[in-house]
């Protein structure tokens, strides 16, 4: 067979992280509700020191690409009660691609790490090392090339891409990491009669609600990095808005970093849970637990809070570029630092009354 693809259509609705908006993009194919499930996603702030040292802007070389100066947001979104996984570890000798191929034809969606720099187009091709599960659903033999779902033509944006099976084999050959084995993961749905509105509960957002208040902090274990104890320390909570505002200056100076480029996902990663949470009010009111009138309220609450987080993410990537070509902090006024100081103290105290509110709903 020439052709073949599994049904599968980029999933851009919010942005969680390249494996989960996949992982979506399967569940929408039979219920196209779970566009919603990211606002079900446990989510806290953190923030990133080095050497026991809160102002602390430089990190280990070669250290991960999350490890940042910036204000940060965590999201895990647990998809086991809705997919099944499955592991194959083929030798190097192995027919690899004929296992995918078998693997698709079996109704099985695939996962395989591989070195975006091997890419033949987008924004590491041929630039930058990033190991990167690329997510297969398809392949054309007319066209020598694996049909995947991707960012790597604009960063957080999903669009179809195809990848040549010889760019394939250098890209999964780079990211083995010399050991000669490497793994796919084969992904379906459990259930293809489950639907999403009857999938969650209160119980599950009342832990969300928890989660996001959780307080931690503990060393940084960084699998780019093989020493145990690599300095990097990650503090967890909604405080942590709050200390990004103290020491906003300082923070702000690692852009300045010459690796701060691969280190900028942060920038509107609060906004994109926020833009997955301002659902969170139509969830409650389709299970009857917020009448009409309480449902636009929450929810204008939620949209006003999303749209300060998109301010803020906007403020610092306008300083990003300032800061880029005038390489210093001299390029933003004091007047600005200190009014997104302000915003930042807003949004904390927002966050709070927000969950408060949320949870009282909840009862």
């Amino acid at each position: 067979m020439k052709e073949f693809s599994l049904q599968a259509e980029p999933f851009n609705g919010t942005w969680v992280d390249c494996v989960c908006n996949n992982a979506i993009s399967i569940l929408m194919v039979h219920d196209r509700n779970f566009e919603y499930l990211p606002c079900l996603a446990d989510a806290r702030y953190r923030l990133f020191s080095y050497g026991n040292c809160n102002e602390s802007i430089e990190f280990p070389p070669g250290s991960s690409n999350i490890v940042t100066p910036l204000l940060d947001l965590a999201r895990t979104l647990d998809l086991s009660p809705y997919l099944d996984y499955e592991t194959l570890t083929p030798d190097k000798n192995d027919p690899v691609h004929q296992i995918i191929k078998d693997c698709l034809h079996s109704g099985f969606y695939l996962f395989v790490n591989v070195d975006r720099f091997y890419y033949p187009s987008g924004v590491d091709a041929g630039k930058n090392h990033l190991k990167h599960p690329a997510f297969i659903y398809g392949y054309n033999d007319g066209e020598n090339a694996y049909l995947l779902i991707e960012d790597c033509i604009q960063p957080s944006k999903m669009e179809n891409y195809m990848l040549p099976y010889d760019y394939f084999d250098e890209a999964i050959a780079a990211a083995d990491s010399g050991t000669g084995t490497y793994n796919i993961v084969l992904v379906r749905s459990k259930d293809q009669e489950q639907r999403f509105f009857s999938s969650y509960t209160k119980d599950q957002m009342r832990g969300n609600l928890g989660f996001l208040l959780q307080e931690e902090e503990s060393p940084f274990i960084d699998p780019s990095i093989s020493s145990v104890d690599t300095g990097v320390t990650v503090a967890y909570g909604l405080p942590m808005i709050r200390h990004f505002a103290e020491m906003l200056e300082q923070r702000l100076a690692g852009i300045l970093n010459d690796d701060f480029e691969h280190r900028a996902l942060a920038i509107k990663n609060p906004y994109y849970y926020r833009k997955s949470t301002v659902q969170l009010p139509f969830l409650l009111h389709r299970m009857n637990g917020l009448d009409e009138r309480h449902f636009q309220s929450l929810t204008d609450e939620y949209k006003k809070l999303c749209n300060d987080w998109n301010v803020c993410g906007n403020t610092l990537i306008k300083y990003y570029y300032k800061l880029k070509y005038r390489m210093e902090l001299n390029g933003i006024a004091q007047s600005e630092m200190d009014t997104l100081k302000r915003l930042l103290v807003k949004l904390y105290e927002k966050e709070r009354v927000l969950i408060d509110k949320t949870r009282a709903v909840l009862g």
